[in-house]
């Protein structure tokens, strides 16, 4: 559910105004009203600050935890500012480009050996000769070039010869391009090398060091950075009154955490005025579920939040999107997978992150339901299998499958279009909700004339009663004749929804691809049993490589596939409007960042 907002404007005296900024600030419950002005030299500077010290927290977390900790004993580093870090940080990366460059160098030039280039140059000069040294595939090398040139082999390695060609004539044609060698030998390109190395060294040990030692200043800079900002741009948009003297700040406060507010404003009489929203305004959006629908806000708000003056969708797609993912893994093996991998990984994480296994646990417990039901396990068919001969009745075939698919479409439709009717009534009047309702009277009198057969004759009539609903309430906020005209436009939505109902089809489609890829995994392994020697060794390595690529793309397309169903065939049909922006309100980052240290 979208938690209600209330609209507060505090009148604070001028002088009492850094006081009351603080308490505001402290309580963490209103989200401040920002009217434009949020944006100054110390905004710049503050945000400047903030992402410095977030590109050195992340250089820092990329370390290896095992050099963090092994950092010199002897050092006793004070936190350095800053730029500091950041210059330490800009002159690694420009020392390990120089030390890749110099190995580059000494790779090019170690197939020569040790030489003066000084000598070169005086050979040249002495002879009239142009020294061009060069390489070659020694496959494609030709022989009788060291017929047709002056030329000496070096060295071969690698595959590669090395020569020297002596060059008399500057214009005449050489069989190849010379190498471009790097102007220096290759024993000083080393020792530049080695000095890089140890200026890396030198770097990385006093970096590991600040990493391992200042992490969690970094982190309270951070927390203390964004507070400052939070307030500064808070207090760019309080209004000036009578000469300066009376500030005027407003913001948004949640019902449920307006009584700690209301109490503070109290005593410390500080003047206020509460109201409801108008329908002009936009408030900021929280939700509030249980604890089995709050496991699927993250994947609501992948989308987007629901728009202040509308439902949110979260308690209503939960659980079909818990069982189009299991309809879509369809194994019952892969289920007893997911659901020991989120109980497993619960012993070591801790945290709000666990909300996230306790949701791979639920999509474990779907899979393996809806996977036996299907009678597939690791591949097998359960049917045919002697164990499971007493159950056959239980697996449905794939015909069943394919008729269970579309009728869970069906009902999710039907659904999101009843949704949408309360909606409509709770938001715009009863009128506003006839057109929606005749929908779901037209399309389930549909089924039965078409397919169930049960009640045509009081079906055949109510079909047209939804028809003339729909037709004949449109809009009626916008009068008879607009209304009836819209009416009959929204008669076109059938081929939608017949579209949308195809589109589940998807579901009976993905469980089955995955069965048959688990099959075929079977198969593979089955027949690579027989090889001598190795073959129960091949058989295992097949059967756990095939059986593991085959569940990770499943489980990808057994997530995309429900969120595509979700956001566009049960948002369309709710009505769904979307656009919210999060409640977000002034508090101190710093306290939740201590609070968390002391856990």
């Amino acid at each position: 559910m979208i938690v209600p907002m209330m609209k507060y404007s505090f009148l604070v005296y001028h002088k009492e105004r850094a006081l009351f900024m603080e308490d505001i600030m402290g309580l963490g419950v209103v989200q401040v009203i920002l009217k434009g002005a949020f944006e100054d030299d110390k905004t710049q500077e503050l945000q400047f600050e903030i992402k410095e010290a977030e590109h050195i927290l992340a250089a820092f977390r990329k370390r290896d935890k095992a050099a963090r900790e092994k950092v010199a004993e002897n050092l006793n580093l004070p936190l350095p500012s800053l730029s500091v870090i950041s210059e330490l940080e800009k002159e690694l990366e420009k020392q390990k480009h120089e030390c890749a460059s110099l190995a580059s160098q000494i790779e090019m030039l170690e197939p020569w050996g040790e030489f003066n280039w000084e000598s070169i140059k005086k050979l040249e000069s002495k002879t009239g000769l142009q020294l061009r040294f060069c390489q070659h595939p020694e496959s494609k090398f030709n022989a009788d070039w060291q017929e047709d040139f002056p030329l000496q082999i070096v060295d071969k390695k690698n595959g590669r010869v090395y020569f020297i060609i002596f060059q008399e004539d500057v214009n005449a044609e050489l069989p190849l391009v010379p190498l471009a060698l790097p102007k220096q030998s290759l024993s000083a390109l080393k020792q530049q090398f080695d000095d890089c190395e140890t200026k890396i060294a030198a770097i990385n040990k006093e970096l590991n060091y600040y990493a391992s030692t200042y992490q969690f200043d970094i982190e309270l800079s951070i927390a203390i950075a964004r507070d400052q900002l939070n307030l500064h741009v808070a207090n760019l948009n309080i209004e000036l009154r009578n000469e300066d003297t009376l500030l005027v700040l407003e913001g948004w406060c949640p019902k449920t955490k307006r009584t700690d507010l209301e109490n503070y404003l109290e005593e410390k009489k500080v003047v206020f005025v509460a109201q409801k929203p108008t329908p002009e305004e936009v408030p900021p959006v929280l939700l509030k579920n249980n604890r089995f629908t709050k496991l699927f806000e993250p994947i609501g708000t992948m989308f987007s939040l629901p728009h202040y003056s509308e439902l949110d969708l979260t308690v209503y797609f939960a659980p079909f999107f818990l069982l189009f993912f299991g309809f879509c893994l369809g194994d019952a093996g892969y289920g007893v997978i997911f659901i020991l991998v989120g109980t497993l990984l619960k012993f070591k994480i801790k945290g709000p992150n666990r909300s996230y296994l306790t949701l791979i646990q639920l999509f474990g417990i779907s899979t393996t339901i809806i996977g036996y039901l299907s009678g597939t396990l690791f591949g097998l068919e359960m049917a045919k299998e002697p164990i499971f001969a007493s159950q056959k009745e239980i697996f449905l075939s794939q015909d069943q499958l394919f008729n269970v698919a579309l009728a869970i479409g069906f009902v999710q439709i039907i659904f999101g279009m009843a949704v949408n009717v309360y909606k409509q009534v709770i938001f715009h009047g009863w009128l506003a909700g006839i057109s929606k309702l005749g929908w779901i009277i037209a399309s389930l009198c549909t089924l039965d004339l078409l397919v169930l057969e049960r009640l045509t004759s009081v079906t055949g009539i109510l079909v047209w009663v939804g028809v003339a609903m729909i037709v004949f309430f449109g809009s009626p906020k916008d009068g008879w004749l607009k209304s009836f005209g819209l009416g009959l436009a929204d008669l076109y939505n059938v081929t939608g929804i017949a579209g949308d109902l195809l589109s589940y089809i998807r579901l009976f489609a993905l469980g089955v691809s995955s069965a048959i890829l688990g099959l075929v995994v079977n198969s593979i392994a089955l027949s690579a049993k027989g090889i001598p020697y190795v073959g129960i060794g091949v058989f295992i390595l097949i059967l756990v490589i095939g059986h593991g690529a085959n569940m990770m793309l499943a489980s990808l397309s057994a997530f995309v596939h429900p969120m595509r169903l979700t956001f566009v065939e049960f948002y369309k049909n709710t009505g769904f409007l979307g656009g919210g922006k999060p409640y977000k309100p002034l508090a101190r980052e710093v306290e939740g960042l201590k609070e968390s240290l002391t856990e």
